[in-house]
């Protein structure tokens, strides 16, 4: 993935009157969200590039699709997450599980990396090592040695090498080497968590919802079927994910089911009927209009124009693993 491909924060989805952005939370999206970018699945960046530009303060915001790490290796400042304020230091890593709410001041020419992680690809990495969770879904400020940056610095130059797509196998290595850093952190992570205010309970309706659909996605369950296995209303529901997510729930089953498609497409030389079948759909026609209503493309016009080889060799950055 080119740097030159990526426009951070390039738009504001405004929720509706009575929502978070009435009281002035914007929902930031990035990459794939403006669609602009529909098979990213990790992004680093210097924490300075975006800080910089901003006057070294972000303001309060949520980000529905995607999970945040900063990692600092110098300079300072102050995380505030959900209405806790943390300090921050060189060594110090700043988790951003999806739909927290969230915002940052830096001292001048703070420096580090920020790892952006999509939803979909996240959610698959924690039903394959759950052990993660205790890295990825807790937000706040985790103070590490200084000898753990020694330790991350290679394999995250190694991942920005890869994340330019331009060798063989680059979506392969990239994995392998954000599991690196994975490992590194949850070897090094400290047992006590920091001190965090309760978990927003809208924000964690929908994180449940994604969570369930992970496991049912591919039967296109109704609305009112995960509402009840939720021990929610439909009405509940919907409020929480056009808050959190800017989305109907309807709406995230549509779209967790279009990433996997395009998993399959990219990665698989199945036939649209098979895939079709795979994902729930009781006619391989109903898939393909489904497809098109998403894409603008048939699903065997999306798999040619995305260079589909037979293999996973020189195949993109596939959200969803």
């Amino acid at each position: 993935m080119k740097e030159s491909d990526i426009q951070q924060d390039i738009s504001l989805n405004r929720a509706a009157p009575g929502s978070l952005s009435k009281v002035g939370v914007p929902r930031y999206v990035l990459y794939g969200d403006a669609g602009n970018r529909p098979d990213w699945f990790v992004n680093l960046e210097a924490l300075d590039r975006r800080c910089r530009d901003r006057g070294w303060v972000i303001k309060p915001h949520v980000h529905p699709r995607f999970a945040q790490i900063m990692i600092v290796t110098h300079g300072a400042g102050e995380m505030h997450v959900e209405g806790v304020e943390q300090s921050f230091r060189p060594g110090s890593v700043m988790m951003v599980p999806p739909h927290r709410i969230h915002g940052f001041r830096y001292d001048l020419d703070t420096q580090g990396w920020v790892l952006t992680i999509e939803n979909h690809f996240l959610d698959d990495l924690l039903e394959r090592a759950p052990a993660l969770r205790m890295v990825l879904q807790t937000a706040g400020v985790f103070d590490l040695d200084l000898a753990v940056l020694a330790k991350l610095e290679p394999e995250i130059a190694k991942l920005e090498q890869e994340l330019r797509g331009e060798q063989v196998g680059s979506a392969i290595a990239s994995e392998i080497h954000l599991l690196a850093v994975m490992l590194i952190l949850f070897r090094h992570w400290p047992m006590a968590a920091p001190p965090t205010a309760p978990g927003h309970g809208r924000a964690d309706l929908v994180e449940r919802y994604r969570a369930l659909l992970e496991t049912r996605f591919r039967d296109q369950p109704s609305v009112a079927d995960m509402a009840q296995l939720l021990g929610v209303s439909v009405a509940q529901l919907r409020l929480a994910c056009g808050e959190m997510a800017g989305l109907s729930p309807l709406a995230i089953l549509h779209e967790r089911l279009l990433a996997e498609a395009r998993r399959y497409l990219a990665y698989t030389a199945l036939p649209v009927a098979q895939i079709s079948d795979e994902l729930g759909f009781s006619e391989a026609s109903y898939f393909t209009r489904f497809f098109v209503k998403e894409t603008g493309e048939t699903p065997t016009a999306w798999r040619r124009s995305n260079g589909f080889r037979g293999g996973l060799d020189g195949v993109g950055l596939t959200a969803g693993g």
